[in-house]
């Protein structure tokens, strides 16, 4: 690893942790990693999110309002080109809907528990997002989050991904999706006070365009980092970390002309 930080541009990653590994998103390849017996299995392919190349369709893309619906978009690409992730939301959906459906029986007991059957059932958001934290803090999601960010991180500082670097890279990044956490609650928490169908749809617009103007301040990434340091990701033990550290590398491999898409590797894991 340099001793010194290179001051050359770097590329833009993104990633998404799963169960047993994480999938890692660049500029024009993506791959997915994940261990399976004794082994590290990689692949990489070109990624399944369209680029726009042309100037104005690239500017108009960055209106308002018009750069919520490429941001959707784009989100809904990644979960339906993800089996694993597309399973977990259908499944998410149907527990919400259960869950609220229980909640309105619950509510209509009386008394102070069916008050906070009654509750739960019009701020179904809160005890989800329990859930939702227990199942990242608790589990190997949280792990493989972590270990993603200390990759992408140990890239962007050093120009390169080793082991050495990723470990002393911070799991906490200013980029993280889960940022948007906080938009999404507090859009969720104004659903039954508004009372009008259509804000079942708009808030996703109001979400991302918050977002966009909101989330690059300080209180924001604040809270975002709090997000991710307390519920959202898990100090990696090494058998996650160079996971993360040998999909970063393949997948860099590609982004930089040296491999094409498509290859599949595994290698043996030390850890």
């Amino acid at each position: 690893m340099a001793g010194e930080t290179v001051k050359e541009e770097r590329l833009q990653f993104g990633g998404m942790a799963r169960w047993d590994g994480l999938d890692l998103f660049g500029p024009n390849y993506m791959s997915v990693a994940y261990r399976k017996d004794g082994e590290i299995h990689v692949k990489v392919e070109p990624s399944s999110i369209p680029k726009i190349e042309n100037p104005l369709a690239l500017r108009i893309s960055r209106l308002p309002i018009l750069r919520s619906v490429f941001f959707w978009a784009r989100l809904l690409i990644q979960v339906v080109g993800s089996l694993w992730t597309l399973v977990f939301f259908a499944a998410t959906m149907v527990v919400l809907w259960l869950f609220v459906r229980l909640m309105e029986f619950g509510g209509g007991g009386g008394g102070p528990l069916g008050g906070l059957f009654s509750f739960f059932a019009e701020f179904p958001i809160l005890p989800i997002m329990i859930v939702f934290f227990a199942g990242m803090k608790l589990s190997p999601i949280g792990r493989y989050h972590g270990a993603e960010h200390k990759a992408v991180a140990a890239y962007e500082k050093y120009g390169e991904v080793t082991m050495q670097g990723a470990k002393s890279s911070s799991r906490i990044h200013p980029r993280c999706g889960t940022n948007i956490l906080s938009y999404i609650v507090l859009a969720a928490l104004l659903d039954p006070l508004i009372g009008w169908w259509a804000y079942a749809f708009l808030q996703f617009i109001l979400i991302s365009e918050a977002w966009f103007i909101f989330g690059g301040t300080r209180p924001s990434i604040a809270i975002g980092n709090v997000f991710q340091k307390y519920l959202t990701t898990t100090e990696p033990r090494r058998a996650e970390l160079e996971v993360a550290v040998e999909s970063m590398n393949r997948l860099l491999e590609a982004e930089q002309g040296r491999t094409g898409g498509g290859k599949r590797v595994r290698v043996p894991a030390r850890y």
